[in-house]
């Protein structure tokens, strides 16, 4: 009887192995939690546990935690948020409310960030003559009657493209669109070069390295085929595509991209997915 207890005792790990065994699991989970994180602050106005910082300072060397490759979740996760939304309003208002409102609380729900980033985009690419004076302007913290007339283009065509689909086809179509748009960001950053030497937006191109691009569009990618099949790959692609004819001609312009420049990518490429999505007839 005694052995056999022994034989039990010795077969039994300490709570410490056990614990040691697991923390790299558990160190793996956080690291990613924290990018996750860090991604839906960056983008949203919604609340995360955990840190804000954005600079982790454990490491030899500071790291930027962006969370990249984590971007295109978070555009599905403000797609459902939207699709709540359309799902207890669809029944009490007519289309055309229910559109204005979508472009409102997607406004409101990405705190403005990427609208802002394309005034100030449309305010120095088209108001400035040279390269020097455009980023000049783009540093500059007012509004010029550029940027304001791209914002009423932009929302004028979100708020058109969402009245014209189908009531029950705003789901899918935020479901593909909001995901596609934020892949459109990693890609910018990735692909093209910063206009200036430092910067959020410089820290940021140095941020996404190769693996987070490939993870980032990989989730994109998923998300878009499992909700709208081969039309998901379309609009994908449309996406792909519009990002990387607006950052060439806006590189040719400043010699590079700045974050301003990534948040009018952004709005650019969701409204060029919505656009696809009302040709397709969806």
């Amino acid at each position: 009887m005694k052995r056999s207890e022994r034989d039990k005792g010795q077969k039994q790990q300490p709570p410490r192995e056990r614990q040691n065994h697991f923390s790299p699991l558990r160190s793996v989970f956080l690291s990613q939690y924290t990018e996750f994180a860090a991604a839906v602050r960056f983008l949203s106005i919604l609340p995360m546990p955990g840190r804000t910082q954005l600079l982790d300072k454990d490491e030899v060397t500071t790291r930027l935690v962006v969370g990249c490759e984590y971007f295109p979740l978070v555009g599905l996760l403000l797609a459902l948020l939207l699709w709540s939304l359309v799902l207890l309003l669809a029944p009490l208002v007519p289309q055309l409310v229910l559109a204005a409102l979508l472009v409102a609380a997607l406004v409101i729900l990405t705190g403005g960030l990427h609208l802002d980033g394309l005034m100030d985009s449309c305010d120095g690419l088209f108001g400035g003559s040279t390269r020097e004076r455009k980023l000049e302007i783009m540093r500059d913290s007012r509004v010029g009657s550029f940027g304001v007339l791209g914002a009423i283009c932009i929302l004028l065509l979100k708020f058109a493209l969402f009245a014209s689909l189908r009531v029950h086809a705003l789901p899918l179509a935020l479901l593909i669109a909001l995901p596609s748009s934020r892949w459109a960001m990693v890609l910018a950053l990735r692909v093209f070069p910063g206009a200036r030497p430092t910067g959020l937006g410089a820290a940021f191109h140095q941020a996404v390295t190769t693996e987070r691009l490939l993870l980032a569009g990989t989730i994109a990618l998923a998300i878009v085929l499992f909700t709208g099949q081969f039309i998901g790959l379309i609009v994908w692609l449309a996406g792909t595509v519009t990002t990387l004819i607006l950052g060439l001609l806006i590189t040719r312009s400043l010699g590079g991209l700045t974050g301003d420049s990534y948040g009018a990518i952004e709005e650019v490429a969701e409204v060029a997915a919505l656009l696809v999505l009302v040709m397709l007839r969806v």
